[in-house]
């Protein structure tokens, strides 16, 4: 653009960029003349190709089909009369069926184009101006929002963070100690040794003081057992068939104990359950068992028991505790060929061969200092 280029308006020659061209007659007008701050003009952007002049604007149809840029209030009257105010105040008697109408109206003379075409120009420049300011005012509240949110954001972060942290230093202080307790017991392992030999002693005792109770009873295996029997008539025939006379008041009581036994393999019969014995004194309990001893292979035969003749066995009775270590002690002398393993008065004894001292076994440790045994 050059300087030889007028302003429609004013008529003077534009020396800048700063202008505006109409799109419809092509009239190029400088800022003051178009109504236009420079700070519009530059919000404007594409809206400069679509810009139209006052004059342009005047010519426009207007509501009303009426040519003219600004018009004035007007007061229609009945019959189709326009009355056009100007500055003045008239007041007119309209004859029309009613002699008593009168119509007041303020008379203003139209405003000049130059007005016009200013005040068209206000309203696109508040227009613009609001449309500027409702974005620049978005802006800021997005921003701020946006900034709040933020700082929330972030102080949530930093307190999980520290919260975690608080975690990872508890955790490190449980390890701590876990790694202090392992070490202790790795170098003071002896300290458990007097403890378990404590808690074996007390099951020692225990088991003792429970055998006590079962001084006076024996046990007999072997013998077959049979619905409805009588068990202190077979405990008085095979002290008969023994050499012993007994009597009912002998006999405390007697009866099967234990769980039903399946057969064996070769077998269809389950295995009988043990005769548990009580009687009134302890002497007859010894007198029947050392009677038992001197006849080997006592059986069945001649007891009135039914099937086929069976081996019977006269035992004294061992408390659960005794009977396990009494068959643990069995199985680990056939292991290291210890010859004998027998029962006194409910104490396990156990003698490696004639001659040799017996031991007594008492518990698990006994059975791990004799058969050098680990249960572990």
């Amino acid at each position: 653009m050059n300087n030889s280029q007028n302003c429609a308006g004013c008529k003077n020659s534009i020396t800048n960029k700063d202008f505006l061209q109409c799109m419809q007659c092509k009239g190029k007008y400088d800022l003051d003349c178009a109504n236009i701050s420079p700070k519009n003009f530059r919000q404007m952007e594409r809206k400069k190709e679509h810009w139209k002049c006052p004059e342009c604007l005047s010519k426009l149809p207007k509501k009303g089909n009426s040519n003219t840029p600004v018009r004035g209030t007007t007061a229609i009257l009945e019959g189709g009369t326009n009355l056009r105010t100007d500055s003045s105040t008239v007041s007119h008697v309209l004859k029309s069926g009613n002699p008593n109408v009168t119509v007041r109206s303020k008379v203003l003379n139209p405003p000049p184009l130059s007005e016009t075409r200013n005040l068209v120009q206000g309203v696109e420049n508040i227009t613009i101006n609001s449309y500027a300011d409702i974005l620049n005012d978005l802006k800021i509240y997005m921003k701020n929002l946006l900034h709040d949110e933020m700082d929330r954001v972030q102080k949530a972060i930093g307190s999980l963070t520290n919260t975690i942290k608080d975690q990872n230093s508890r955790i490190e202080q449980l390890e701590a100690r876990v790694s202090i307790l392992e070490s202790k017991s790795e170098t003071k392992p002896a300290q458990t040794h007097p403890i378990e030999r404590i808690v074996m002693q007390l099951q020692a005792d225990i088991a003792e003081r429970d055998q006590t109770l079962l001084s006076n009873d024996l046990e007999i295996a072997g013998c077959p057992e049979t619905p409805n029997e009588n068990c202190t008539h077979i405990i008085l025939t095979v002290a008969k068939k023994i050499g012993m006379e007994l009597d009912d008041k002998d006999i405390v009581s007697a009866e099967r104990v234990g769980p039903l036994r399946p057969a064996k393999q070769d077998s269809t019969t389950p295995r009988p359950r043990p005769i548990a014995v009580r009687h009134a004194r302890r002497d007859t309990r010894n007198g029947l068992l050392q009677a038992a001893r001197s006849r080997r292979n006592l059986n069945s035969d001649g007891l009135e028991l039914p099937g086929s003749t069976k081996l019977l066995y006269l035992n004294e009775r061992l408390t659960r505790f005794n009977r396990q270590l009494f068959q643990k002690a069995r199985s680990l002398a056939r292991e290291v060929q210890f010859k004998y393993v027998w029962v006194r008065e409910g104490k396990i004894f156990v003698r490696k061969e004639q001659g040799k001292p017996r031991i007594r076994i008492r518990n698990e440790m006994d059975l791990s200092k004799v058969f050098n045994y680990n249960d572990s």
